[in-house]
């Protein structure tokens, strides 16, 4: 199987079974931003304020209503999500020659750089470090 392939099954598989799903009685807005940000999580150019417009929403309190049904601000999220995609796919032995920034751009970075430093700023470590002590 190809690393292209392999990649697109992850990312799948991780939309498929690690992302939080809306609650029923949860507020509509919090229900729709929660999927929108998970219909375009691993998209380079999504951000907090991308969902904001494609919502509609201009609250000031959203992030907190948003923090309550989800359990982080909608930035926390996206950040958890995408870091811990890296991780599962720097942990799979069929990517090890893949470098750091196709895994950073696959889950959504499109500066190397930038997916760096949220990865060490989550897991203590440069995303390097991190494989290496991973494939010890």
């Amino acid at each position: 199987m190809s690393k292209l392939k392999i990649i697109n099954k992850h990312v799948e598989r991780y939309k498929n079974h690690k992302l939080t799903s809306p609650g029923k009685a949860w507020p509509f807005d919090v229900r729709d931003a929660l999927i929108c940000i998970n219909n375009h999580l691993f998209d380079h150019n999504y951000s907090v304020k991308t969902m904001r417009d494609l919502c509609n929403l201009s609250d000031t309190n959203f992030s907190s209503r948003f923090r309550h049904y989800v359990g982080m601000t909608p930035r926390e999220y996206i950040t958890f999500h995408r870091v811990q995609s890296g991780m599962m796919l720097f942990r799979n032995k069929k990517l090890k020659n893949v470098r750091v920034s196709e895994i950073g751009f696959t889950v959504g970075y499109e500066n190397p750089s930038s997916f760096t430093m949220t990865f060490k700023r989550f897991t203590g470590l440069s995303p390097k470090e991190w494989k290496r002590v991973q494939m010890q």
